[in-house]
């Protein structure tokens, strides 16, 4: 199935006709982007093509209590007399049995008074088709069951109930009834317990009338107080579901402006103080260091030189007085010469070249006398070892000192980037109040759901009481062998279609906990972070296995992997539905952070249907996400919201195109 066009007139925020074609450009991508700023009429596109499909069926996240007639009313535009009404159509083509089939599907409706009336035409292959008109609300079951649409059509907010595992239980157990057909074996056996009600209670003998309509009151009773409290959930439900979007709104819009940066404040002014201390710290090692030989860095050249030339006075010095002990020695060799050898040439020739080699040797060692430095030893541990080492340590005090100047820096532009709190007092306060609403609805939901369960278990305890009257009635005097073949031939089916329900669960669920592991792992990439995901037949709840191969609890993955596990769950749902179907997702990254948007972005968007249609604000798609999926969008759309002219106005492209 892909859906073609989208035509809405005078619907929502729109003004007037407009018109966005839905169909992919099969040589670029899967997504259709469509981007908007709250309020633009994103939500309305989702919704107006639940309408077109289901009419009053139709799921809504505006519906309230007020019905379907008040519904159409409240989507006519504002600008527009309610008499000229308003219209919805959605084009899509469909494969049948080897052949594409187009259907153009319009809903107009206008107002007359209190009285709404609501028009349907359907066209197939572009002919008017009288017939399928007439049967619309049956026929588009065969292709788009309802009770699976919300596998495939959805949002942010349905995905954050999947991610609160308490109340996934709820959505998982009717997206797999309706996904399995258990819906339909309940509903036939409630029809059979009517049966068997009826049959069983035509023969009761007059004196067991009597108890019996008793208890048939209170049966009665019961189950009308169940349905009241059972209509008291749904509409709490449906506050809670306006205070959670509401609450979701408002944090957005508060998260824009700046309001995650200010909840770091006090962070950023503590690292930014603390830096400054270390900086301090670090400024006294300096002056300790410039207070030592540190500043002797300057001149090591000279240092060296003067190393150099304490060496060679050392040896002058040296020299100087190793000369008097060898013109001492040489003068006793001469005499011992001259008294043993009578040749006075001989010994006067030695004499000479004794006087020349001292004098060589001298010449050769002599130097200026010019540091007259008493410790060389001294100059040279400076020259060689304490200054090295000097300069290595003001290194690293520097290195340390440019590295703290960084982090400081960007700590100081952080924390300059962070509006002030009076800028976001308003924003603060109705994000409280938002708050305080949400948790005021939740609570009362809860109560209501505790007061449901008490009054179903009131409801069990007076049927039950009711079936045990019955059973004594039919036990006493059951005349009519018709009846009792009948009420015989209920139980059996009775059990036969709780063992098919059970069977058939047991079936399914192994496959679809497969593909919902899949798709997990998909997004997660996580090496062995959970190694099995099991669907509990019986209590449609989800069981997970972690790499140590014991139970994993949700509560223990963060917030970004819930909502990964939620759309695990809803792109496994899909995949077991087996139908080529579109995705439609509205709000599509909610609050999750950085590395998990990127996991959506890169993992599941571009291969979660053969045509997905993303609707967005430009804080959850941003200039970075659309990066991202650019190579994947086939198509894209800006919805701008003009508060002079009241309407809303639908443009190509995205928001940085």
């Amino acid at each position: 199935m892909i859906l073609d066009k989208l035509v809405l007139n005078n619907v929502g925020t729109f003004a007037g006709r407009h018109e966005l074609v839905l169909t992919p450009d099969s040589t670029r991508g899967p997504i259709v982007l469509i981007g908007g700023l709250n309020g633009a009429g994103k939500t309305t596109v989702l919704e107006t093509i639940h309408l077109a499909l289901y009419g009053s069926l139709a799921r809504s996240s505006t519906r309230r209590s007020g019905g379907y007639e008040w519904y159409l009313r409240s989507l006519i535009h504002n600008g527009v007399p309610r008499n000229e009404g308003a219209m919805v159509e959605l084009t899509f083509h469909t494969h049948q049995h080897g052949d594409v089939h187009e259907y153009r599907v319009r809903r107009s409706w206008r107002s007359a008074g209190s009285s709404t009336r609501e028009d349907l035409q359907v066209w197939l292959d572009g002919q008017p088709d009288d017939a399928l008109t007439s049967t619309w609300g049956q026929y588009v079951e065969t292709f788009l069951p309802r009770g699976i649409a919300g596998l495939f059509f959805f949002d942010g907010e349905q995905i954050e109930a999947l991610a609160d595992m308490d109340r996934s239980q709820q959505v998982l157990s009717s997206a797999l009834a309706a996904l399995l057909g258990l819906d339909l074996i309940d509903r036939l056996a409630t029809d059979l317990s009517v049966l068997r009600r009826r049959h069983r209670g035509r023969q009761v003998p007059e004196e067991l009338r009597k108890a019996i309509e008793d208890r048939q009151r209170v049966a009665t009773s019961a189950r009308q107080a169940e349905e009241s409290a059972a209509g008291g959930v749904a509409a709490t439900r449906v506050e809670d579901e306006r205070a959670s979007k509401r609450l979701f709104e408002v944090r957005e819009r508060y998260r824009s402006a700046g309001g995650d940066l200010l909840d770091q404040r006090e962070a950023a002014e503590t690292k930014v103080n603390l830096l400054r201390g270390q900086l301090t710290e670090l400024e006294d090692e300096l002056r300790e260091e410039a207070a030592g030989i540190a500043p002797l860095l300057q001149a090591q050249t000279l240092l060296a030189g003067l190393v150099t030339q304490a060496g060679r006075e050392t040896k002058a010095q040296q020299a100087r007085l190793l000369a008097d002990v060898v013109a001492k020695r040489d003068q006793a060799l001469l005499d011992v010469l001259k008294s043993t050898l009578a040749n006075a040439r001989t010994v006067e020739a030695v004499e000479q070249f004794l006087t020349r080699d001292r004098m060589d040797w001298q010449s050769s060692t002599e130097a200026p006398s010019i540091v007259a430095v008493r410790d060389n030893a001294h100059v040279e541990f400076l020259h060689s070892s304490a200054l090295p080492t000097a300069q290595r340590r003001l290194a690293s005090v520097l290195e340390r000192r440019q590295a703290l100047h960084s982090a400081l820096d960007q700590a100081e532009r952080l924390l300059i980037a962070i509006p002030d709190p009076e800028s976001l007092a308003t924003l603060r306060a109705e994000l409280d109040a938002a708050a305080t609403r949400t948790n005021h609805t939740r609570a009362a939901l809860a109560q209501a759901e505790e007061r449901l369960a008490a009054l179903r278990h009131e409801r069990a305890k007076a049927d039950t009481a009711y079936e045990a009257a019955m059973d004594k009635a039919a036990d006493a005097n059951l005349a009519a062998d018709d009846d009792r073949r009948l009420v015989e031939h209920v139980d059996r089916v009775q059990r036969t279609l709780d063992a098919l329900r059970a069977a058939a669960a047991r079936r399914h669920v192994d496959r679809i906990s497969d593909l919902i592991h899949e798709a997990l792992t998909r997004l997660l990439r996580k090496d062995r972070l959970i190694t099995a995901v099991k669907i509990d037949a019986t209590t449609q709840t989800v069981e997970l296995t972690g790499r140590n191969g014991q139970a994993l609890q949700a509560q223990l993955l963060s917030a970004g992997e819930r909502q990964l596990l939620a759309v695990a769950l809803l792109w496994g749902l899909a995949r077991a539905a087996a139908r080529p179907l579109p995705v439609i997702i509205d709000t599509p990254l909610g609050r999750l952070d950085g590395s998990h948007r990127e996991h959506l972005l890169d993992r599941y968007f571009p291969h979660a249907s053969h045509q997905v249609i993303l609707l967005s604000t430009d804080t959850e798609i941003d200039e970075e996400a659309y990066k991202r999926i650019r190579p994947h969008v086939g198509r894209s759309y800006r919805l701008d919201f003009d508060r002079a002219a009241n309407s809303t106005s639908v443009s190509a492209g995205y928001f940085w195109e």
